[in-house]
């Protein structure tokens, strides 16, 4: 069965873009080659999207909305007034913009699709606003790959003065929103069960649908100099412009690097990502880098010539591609619960797993001191990611197509 099929995604998913899009651009690759065919509504917001080719190949039809994501504090108090939504969902990526609005009313009028998928809650604010336009056999469709509310409930507790009101402004409007949704789709269990902790009612419309890991391409290097000369190369890699990839960087920077240095001096921290923040970069030094990681094949080569990956995360919900991918390249990680959601490793098989930081810093720094710990670990990771391969997470979407067709 051919279908057709809608995606509406706040960044542009190009193949060379670090973090969640590249899950949206593997789900269209895929399904694509499975005989599906594709629309895609994106904004666009660099040169570089803007010239983007890779999904060409893969979509009927790119609807590219010039946007630069930006609004002053009083576009937003006015358009908050008019829209009575969250400001966090009228500045940013994927914020509000009447043209991404206009042309999903207008793709819908002109060709009929059997399903509208909004990727990341953010763009779910149109499915909401136009549901009663959207035809009864038409499936809406919300991935959520965070939910904004625990989210920021992680950020309150956690110290951030957040306004409490503007939690629960934020709560009616996201779960209203999913409400309005006929199918919603988490990357993990764990978010499936935040969802319905905070919505019973959502329960019977909730799937799992896992990230993925293009196995092809992210591959252990075949370079072998660069064990022999037994480098301590510590790597972080994340989009930037996603706060809680900065308090990650700030956590391992806070709680575990001196504690590292004094077991590991020749020890060296890379924190690469999008858009580092000048609280990042201001932490750089001999042996703390923190740059910008460029395409896919620079995020590659950073993943080869490093020798451990951490995820310390403290914040936010969702599934981390980044640790398939560092698995899927042979290196050992080192990582809190939160980071492993909808992995399920085994603590000292497959990765290593630590909530406290001391006991973090301990694995990290026997891994640095043992090669053949690294290699072990690794060889296990490797089987566990062969599971995660985004041709099986596009069989599970297109599954949940099928069966809600029937």
């Amino acid at each position: 069965m051919s279908l057709n099929l809608l995606f509406l995604t706040k960044l542009l998913p190009r193949v060379n873009i670090i973090g969640g899009p590249i899950l949206i651009y593997h789900r269209i690759k895929n399904l694509s080659s499975m005989g599906h065919k594709i629309t895609l509504i994106s904004p666009a917001y660099t040169e570089e999207d803007r010239k983007d080719k890779s999904l060409k190949p893969f979509c009927e039809r790119i609807i590219l909305v010039d946007s630069n994501g930006g609004r002053s504090h009083d576009e937003i108090e006015a358009l908050h007034k008019i829209l009575n939504r969250p400001r966090s969902f009228l500045t940013g990526d994927g914020a509000y913009d009447e043209k991404i609005e206009e042309a999903l009313k207008l793709t819908i009028k002109e060709k009929h699709f059997n399903a509208i998928i909004a990727e990341y809650s953010m763009m779910g604010q149109y499915i909401e606003a136009n549901y009663d336009i959207i035809p009864a056999d038409t499936m809406a469709i919300i991935s959520v790959h965070e939910c904004y509310t625990k989210a920021l409930e992680l950020r309150s507790e956690k110290g951030e003065d957040i306004n409490k009101d503007g939690i629960k402004e934020l709560f009616n409007y996201e779960f209203n929103m999913y409400d309005t949704a006929d199918k919603i789709l988490t990357l993990t269990r764990e978010d499936s069960d935040t969802l319905i902790n905070y919505a019973p009612n959502l329960k019977n419309k909730i799937m799992v649908v896992p990230h993925g890991v293009d196995t092809g391409f992210y591959v252990p290097s075949r370079e072998k100099s660069r064990i022999r000369k037994n480098t301590k190369n510590i790597l972080y890699l994340g989009n930037f412009q996603h706060y809680p990839n900065v308090d990650a960087v700030d956590n391992f920077f806070n709680y575990c690097w001196d504690r590292i240095l004094q077991k590991v001096p020749d020890a060296r921290f890379y924190a690469i990502g999008f858009n580092p923040p000048q609280q990042l970069l201001d932490l750089r030094s001999a042996n703390v880098i923190v740059q910008n990681g460029g395409d896919n094949e620079n995020v590659r080569r950073f993943y080869w010539n490093s020798d451990v990956f951490v995820a310390p995360i403290a914040l936010g919900t969702g599934f981390r591609g980044k640790l398939l991918e560092a698995m899927a390249c042979g290196l050992p990680v080192v990582a809190t619960s939160r980071a492993t959601f909808g992995i399920n490793p085994t603590n000292g098989k497959n990765m290593f797993v630590a909530n406290e930081y001391a006991a973090f810093s301990e694995y990290l720094i026997m891994l640095l001191k043992d090669v053949e710990l690294r290699k072990r670990i690794a060889i296990n990771a490797l089987a566990l990611v062969r599971k995660f391969d985004h041709k099986h997470a596009a069989e599970k979407l297109e599954q949940v197509f099928i069966e809600t067709q029937g």
